[in-house]
Formats: structure tokens, C-alpha cells, sequence
């Protein structure tokens, strides 16, 4: 189960950043997130959470596949 766990970390991790780094290489608004520092207001974010998502259904997947083959 920790393992599992692991893969699907490592797989959030992996394909969130991937999908950051196209979003930011080749400038596609919606595969960027960033932060803008407001002095009065706190912190105010800017960008999509779509590679977060993506991310997570792909985790999810990934840790489905991993889990169903160590049953094996």
C-alpha cells in the first residue's frame, strides 16, 4: 500500500511538473501557475490548476495499474 502510494506521488509529480514546464517553455496560459505578491493584500495566485488536475487523474491511473499488477 505505501508503495502505491509512492507511485502515485511520484506519477502527481512528475506529469504536474511536466505539463508546468510545457505550459511555461512554450507560453500556454493554461498550463501555467504562478504567484503575484500583493503588498496590501496578501498573496494573489494567477493560472490554471489544469496540470494539477490532469495530474491527479493521471496518479490516480497510475497508481490503479501499479496496484492491479502487484496482484499478480
Amino acid at each position: 500500500m505505501i508503495k502505491t502510494a509512492l507511485v502515485g506521488l511520484v506519477s502527481f509529480v512528475i506529469i504536474s511538473g511536466f505539463l508546468l514546464l510545457i505550459g511555461y517553455k512554450f507560453d500556454i496560459y493554461s498550463l501555467t501557475f504562478s504567484f503575484y505578491h500583493e503588498t496590501g493584500h496578501g498573496f494573489e495566485t494567477g493560472g490554471s490548476i489544469l496540470p494539477f488536475i490532469v495530474g491527479i487523474i493521471g496518479s490516480k491511473l497510475i497508481g490503479d495499474a501499479y496496484q492491479k499488477r502487484q496482484k499478480r
